[in-house]
């Protein structure tokens, strides 16, 4: 027996009303919520860093160089993808994934939205009545810019995130959404009013005064910055969730701080997870509250045999084309290669109020739409074809990012595939009881025929699209997987073989299944859960806009039914 000594053993810090335990964009629009009221004491813990100051971070051009702030977990081998890996890295530090992101707002089809209320029984998650808290927690800020694009800025509020389109184009943005548009037989549409179909220049959560990232951290973090009853505290990684012993009652968490290793123990009258679709249900598992066959076998004591958790894991999985663009599309490979390019981008952006190509998110451009019933003919099922007329099947984007290592040393562009709504869901697993090793995540990329079909038949039409008179002028060659790849096991091949994430896990604790109306674990008490990982299966474009509006109707439900007084109108 490991002898215990005083020094070994947890520091008690007291005692608080709500600890949330993740500060990404849901711990923090539920921390400033709850903290509006002097009298509610507030503790958010997020085991990473902050990046307030990080031009990395602020410098909306960057985004794709903030890997090192990333939870890198990586897909179990898929058998679907012949045995690959793809990385699913979530956000890891102050601001969440929305620190690091490609800064993309979208809504989607208010279908899912509806569909979600009926499922959870919370008829606040309407759409009707969602669209409350997507404009109370954003607003929008027209930037003027040499192009036209189609934005309803009804449905914007007075929210603290900003959100504005691009001021600087790559010149594949107009071409690819005419392809989309005359090819494809789709209409331009504003993509944050309900409608999931179509194609859009998109929204980036960008400050238009400066073309800084407007993320959780420097928006909803700063309305609490100078509140003394609520703290956010760094480097404090929880570790498990305590339970008063023989109960299923939450009582508080411990956590480690990451720098000095120490460990300390933390009371609260409620727990709320706010860690993602990944960390939420790994924290639970290792906590007791999960599959009891599968804790019992780790040695982890049950404290709620919850099958259902890690469950229903859905992403945006996608398949890429890359291929070589003229001079006059303004690439990665320009801005990261060519000294005169470097300095041009950097002087724009630091001594001409963020303009130029480092304060604009890069080619964001895309459409959606549903597939031919006749995709489907052959396939046992009505997924696709039952799917409401508003959601789309597949979304075609791109950018001027190679995503392929190593890239090849010219201009490249890549364009991709992505299924909407899959059929097939994955899941996640715990292996070990220790805090430190990842989860186990079979992400199950296109797992059963009909996503299959779906992608195959998308990722040839995407071929055709760039192929098309639109792109050709701007198109010098395809790179990967090269003209040459042209039969079906060829052309399967090479979409296993770009297999990628958009890094938008939802599901794995599930509204209506694990979780209640009311947000609270079925069967435990002091304990809730606003997160993706509610999310009952995915949105129909980037989530990210979702999130802080589920979290901002979460958090009023909280308010609600744990009867506090608050500044604003509304209960």
């Amino acid at each position: 027996m490991a002898l215990v000594t005083i020094a070994s053993l947890p520091k008690v810090a007291g005692k608080v009303d709500y600890i949330i335990v993740g500060g990404g964009p849901s711990g923090y629009v539920v921390a400033e919520q709850l903290s509006r009221n002097p009298h509610v004491t507030v503790t958010l813990l997020e085991a990473g860093n902050d990046y307030e100051n990080d031009k990395n971070v602020n410098t909306p051009g960057w985004s794709p160089m903030n890997p090192d702030k990333a939870w890198f977990y990586y897909s179990q081998p898929d058998p679907n993808l012949d045995g690959l890996t793809p990385n699913v890295a979530q956000g890891k530090g102050l601001g969440g994934g929305t620190a690091i992101n490609a800064l993309g707002y979208c809504r989607g089809s208010s279908s899912v939205f509806d569909e979600w209320a009926e499922i959870s029984s919370n008829a606040g998650l309407a759409w009707d009545s969602l669209l409350e808290d997507f404009e109370a927690t954003s607003h929008y800020t027209y930037q003027p810019a040499d192009y036209d694009q189609l934005v309803n800025e009804t449905v914007f509020g007075d929210g603290p995130l900003e959100v504005t389109r691009s001021s600087f184009l790559t010149g594949l943005e107009i071409p690819f959404t005419n392809a989309l548009k005359s090819i494809l037989n789709l209409s331009e549409v504003s993509s944050v009013d309900g409608t999931g179909i179509g194609v859009d220049l998109s929204l980036g959560t960008i400050r238009s005064s400066n073309r800084t990232r407007s993320y959780a951290r420097n928006t909803f973090g700063w309305l609490m910055g100078d509140r003394p009853n609520v703290k956010v505290l760094t480097n404090s990684w929880v570790t498990r969730i305590s339970f008063e012993l023989g109960t299923t009652t939450a009582t508080g968490v411990l956590y480690t701080n990451t720098l000095t290793n120490k460990t300390t123990s933390l009371e609260a009258g409620e727990v709320i997870l706010a860690g993602g679709a990944i960390n939420t249900p790994k924290l639970l598992m290792q906590s007791g509250v999960g599959p009891a066959d599968v804790l019992r076998g780790l040695d982890v004591e049950v404290v709620a045999n919850i099958p259902q958790i890690g469950q229903n894991l859905w992403d945006h999985h996608y398949s890429y084309i890359e291929f070589e663009v003229t001079d006059d599309i303004y690439t990665w490979w320009q801005i990261t290669t060519n000294i005169t390019e470097i300095s041009l981008a950097s002087e724009q952006y630091t001594q001409q109020n963020g303009s130029g190509p480092l304060g604009s998110n890069n080619g964001e451009a895309y459409g959606a739409l549903r597939l031919p019933d006749s995709v489907f003919d052959g396939i046992d099922g009505t997924h696709y074809t039952s799917l409401s007329s508003d959601r789309p099947h597949v979304l075609y984007e791109f950018s001027t990012v190679p995503f392929r290592q190593p890239a090849p040393n010219v201009s490249i562009a890549a364009a991709w595939v992505a299924l909407v709504q899959p059929e097939a869901s994955g899941y996640l697993t715990i292996n070990s009881s220790s805090y430190l090793d990842a989860p186990l995540v079979h992400s199950n990329y296109y797992g059963s025929a009909a996503d299959k079909a779906a992608v195959a038949f998308a990722y040839k039409q995407l071929r055709a699209i760039l192929e098309s008179e639109f792109i050709q002028p701007y198109r010098v060659g395809e790179v990967w997987p090269g003209s040459n790849v042209t039969t079906n096991d060829q052309i399967w091949a090479a979409i296993q073989q770009s297999a990628a994430s958009f890094h938008h896990p939802m599901g794995t604790v599930a509204l209506g299944t694990v979780v209640d109306a009311r947000w609270r674990i079925k069967g435990l008490r002091g304990i809730r859960v606003v997160d993706s990982s509610t999310f009952p299966y995915m949105t129909t474009c980037h989530p990210q806009a979702s999130v802080y509006a589920v979290a901002h109707r979460a958090a009023r439900d909280i308010v609600r039914d744990d009867k506090i007084k608050v500044s604003w109108g509304r209960e």
